[in-house]
């Protein structure tokens, strides 16, 4: 009975072993169990390079706090935010290793306003991570991780031939239940208009996507990531969302050249031309899209571009569609000019437009490319008022922890005033660097510093 169960299960579900009548033999637990292994094999191949990440927000911006210098209301705020575990507010997401070196993709809404992010791999090894680069607009992030040693890293397939119907595996840390995989389908691709940014099209599926995939890999049946999870409809069953991995990778390579994306703007307004509008503006029979209204002072009005102008090429490639469009003037580079054909009364024409750049897309600040010291910290002296005022003796402040070093393993942050290394006081920035210089490498440190109002140690080995 329940090879027979199994069988019509099969038959319900897997149209590549011809179930239905007159078709061929029917499927046998053969059949199945070959099916099964192939899913077992993908999600074998693909769990290895599947992370879990962990982002802790401790002053979540735009919530009542103007100053962080307000001491006494951060730590009201932050008494009132403590969880049971004594921790501050967490998210939690998913990501996909794309180098052996440790480089990760992720949703830039998973790291979003974080202030610190921990990666957990796999083998359930963690490292801090910092961000490379992010990019709101496609919901793409960079990080980066200092691992011990080589890591696992996905196998990518090609988004641009997935097909409605085929099978889809979803990989993440839903509710933080790492390396959960459901199972569906493509449902669609190329749906565009979802109340989103971004303006690249999205792969339907109907495996369960929540909370906490955000981040990780859609995959095929050969384990091969097609997409990255980024959203799901709450009030509905089966529709999730995923950013094709052709995209994701376009702007991962942009993101770690630079650590943001330039895109072009020219400052037009734009519809789709139908058959109705281009015999009313003198064009039947005619494919492109029209201008319905031009910004003044953009680079379009500075072209020569008008209202009721219908575009029929870019950089001498038809347009035929909004979104197209829309793709072809964003991936050209600012400053640099572009031909454009167009029909205006009826009459061929051709405009020449400087291209600028979309506002919004300004880099993130740059990131040190190497710590200052031994232990990647960047340190300042602290005027002799601020001390008085914080009632300590002497310290150092920290400006800058690079997230692979030694100290922020330790638990050492930014704003952090450092007052004692292994219980010898460090009054100023010379005594910090002559500590250092004494110290053995490999030594146990303890380090005695000073955080909101509150004395602490931690303790970490030098290298």
């Amino acid at each position: 009975m329940k090879a027979i169960s199994v069988a019509a299960l099969a038959c319900g579900m897997v149209l590549l072993v011809g179930c239905s009548r007159g078709s061929g033999p029917a499927a046998g637990p053969a059949d199945v169990a070959a099916l099964q292994q192939a899913f077992v094999k993908a999600v074998e191949r693909a769990v290895p390079a599947v992370v879990n990440i962990r982002t802790v927000t401790a002053f979540p911006r735009g919530r009542g706090l103007s100053q962080r210098t307000d001491r006494q209301r951060i730590q009201d705020y932050l008494a009132d935010r403590m969880d049971e575990n004594g921790g501050l507010e967490n998210s939690l997401g998913s990501g996909v290793i794309v180098a052996e070196d440790g480089l990760i993709v992720t949703n830039e809404h998973v790291i979003r306003d974080a202030d610190e992010i921990i990666v957990r791999l796999w083998n359930r090894a963690e490292y801090p991570a910092r961000v490379v680069g992010a990019d709101a607009r496609t919901d793409v992030a960079l990080l980066r991780i200092q691992p011990a040693g080589k890591l696992s890293v996905a196998v990518l397939g090609d988004s641009g031939r997935l097909k409605v119907g085929e099978w889809a595996i979803a990989v993440g840390n839903p509710f933080g239940l790492e390396s959960t995989v459901t199972l569906g389908v493509i449902s669609a691709t190329g749906r565009t208009d979802l109340g989103v940014e971004s303006a690249d099209d999205f792969i339907q599926t109907d495996a369960s996507i929540n909370p906490g995939n955000s981040g990780g890999p859609l995959l095929n049946t050969r384990g091969e990531v097609v997409g990255i999870n980024t959203a799901m409809v709450s009030a509905g069953q089966g529709i999730g969302f995923a950013i094709p991995i052709n995209t994701v990778m376009g702007v991962e390579q942009e993101l770690a050249r630079s650590g943001s994306i330039r895109r072009g703007w020219l400052g037009v307004g734009i519809q789709m031309l139908t058959p109705e509008l281009a015999e009313s503006f003198g064009a039947k029979g005619e494919k492109g899209i029209l201008v319905n209204r031009v910004v003044p002072g953009s680079p379009a009005e500075k072209g020569g571009l008008r209202g009721g102008d219908i575009l029929t090429s870019f950089r001498g490639r038809p347009v035929s569609g909004v979104k197209e469009f829309q793709k072809q003037v964003a991936s050209a580079a600012p400053g640099s000019s572009v031909v454009m054909d167009i029909l205006r009364g009826g009459k061929r024409a051709r405009v020449e437009v400087s291209v600028a750049e979309m506002e919004g897309q300004e880099a993130r600040p740059k990131v040190r490319k190497a710590p200052v010291d031994a232990w990647g910290l960047a340190v300042e002296g602290i005027p002799h008022r601020a001390l008085r005022d914080l009632g300590i003796g002497g310290g150092v402040e920290v400006n800058y922890v690079d997230a692979a070093g030694p100290a922020w393993e330790g638990g050492i942050r930014e704003g952090d005033i450092l007052l004692r290394i292994n219980r010898e006081p460090v009054p100023g920035v010379d005594d910090y660097r002559k500590a250092l210089e004494r110290l053995p490498k490999g030594q146990m440190v303890s380090v005695l510093l000073w955080r909101e109002g509150a004395q602490m140690y931690v303790a970490f080995r030098a290298r």
